[in-house]
């Protein structure tokens, strides 16, 4: 009982009645007190657009959380499936209707490298080599040699196309 009343009071009004009607779960409702009361009106919206599933709405609600600033959570609130998707390590995968079937093949394997790639630089720079034993540095050594092999392939190639890309 003093969890309901607890979940009904940190709800905003308009929550706590779509909550009284039955529109809103109390799955969904929550993971709503989880958010300021100001941002409540916000995510109920998105719920109502989008449709979100109760796994969808949590996610939403740990991204806004851990995302502050108007931007981000101005993205997560327009495109909550996009943010999720991003936020769990890929992309969506979206058609570009400008380019060709090979054109949005090759957008999507990019999107996905430059996203991992993104995390790798991450992770290196700023948390990588404590974290390693000295076992974990013998296993993960050769993939790392391949890594820098294949990453300065990738980049001339790459370099080489941007370059021809620029001169037509």
């Amino acid at each position: 009982m003093c969890r309901r009343l607890a979940l009904i009071e940190r709800l905003g009004p308009e929550a706590r009645e779509e909550l009284r009607v039955g529109l809103l779960s109390p799955t969904a409702a929550r993971q709503m007190v989880r958010l300021p009361e100001g941002n409540q009106a916000a995510v109920l919206e998105v719920i109502r657009r989008e449709a979100l599933s109760s796994v969808e709405l949590a996610g939403v609600v740990n991204l806004l959380l851990e995302r502050p600033g108007r931007q981000p959570q101005e993205y997560i609130l327009a495109r909550p499936r996009e943010a999720l998707a991003q936020a769990k390590g890929f992309l969506a995968a979206v058609r570009d209707p400008r380019l060709s079937e090979a054109g949005n093949q090759v957008g999507k394997r990019l999107g996905a490298l430059l996203d991992l790639l993104g995390r790798m630089e991450v992770w290196l720079a700023h948390r990588g080599r404590t974290g390693l034993t000295p076992e974990d540095r013998a296993v993960l050594a050769p993939r790392f040699q391949r890594l820098a092999r294949d990453a300065r392939s990738v980049a001339g190639l790459s370099q080489d196309l941007v370059n021809e890309l620029e001169r037509a």
